[in-house]
């Protein structure tokens, strides 16, 4: 049996020295590329949902618990490939959907399956502190 300095000094001296070289993006499939690739435009475009559900400031659930939740007051609701029409006010909401831009002033997002309205529907109650940026897809 080889010892560990061994087998390391046979992995070391039998590397594979494999030069570049240009294919047809057709021939690529598990192939490696020997540089980064980018794109020259943004993909997706803005920063969008990655979840059906709502967004929210993260800062104004600071404070939540469950002996202290608050009323986060529906603006709207924005589906992917609207323009965000709507303006942060504090302590609002946007329902959003999957790939929906998110609007100014928002920055975190809670699945719809974790929301609970009030009875008339027109507001969301918090009662925990959210992590900013959940569910949120870059530029």
């Amino acid at each position: 049996m080889k010892s560990y300095n061994q087998a390391k000094k046979i992995l070391i001296n039998a590397k594979l020295k494999i030069k570049d070289e240009i294919i047809n993006i057709n021939a690529s499939l598990n192939r490696i590329a020997s540089e980064n690739i980018l794109s020259k435009v943004n993909y997706p475009a803005g920063d969008n949902a990655a979840f059906d559900g709502f967004v929210v400031r993260a800062q104004d659930t600071k404070k939540l618990s469950k002996k202290n939740p608050k009323h986060f007051k529906i603006l709207g609701s924005l589906a992917a490939g609207d323009k965000p029409k709507f303006r942060y006010k504090n302590l609002s909401a946007v329902e959003v959907m999957t790939g929906a831009l998110i609007p100014k002033g928002f920055d975190t997002i809670i699945p719809i399956e974790k929301i609970r309205f009030d009875k008339n529907k027109k507001n969301i109650l918090l009662h925990e502190k959210l992590i900013k940026y959940s569910h949120i897809r870059f530029a």
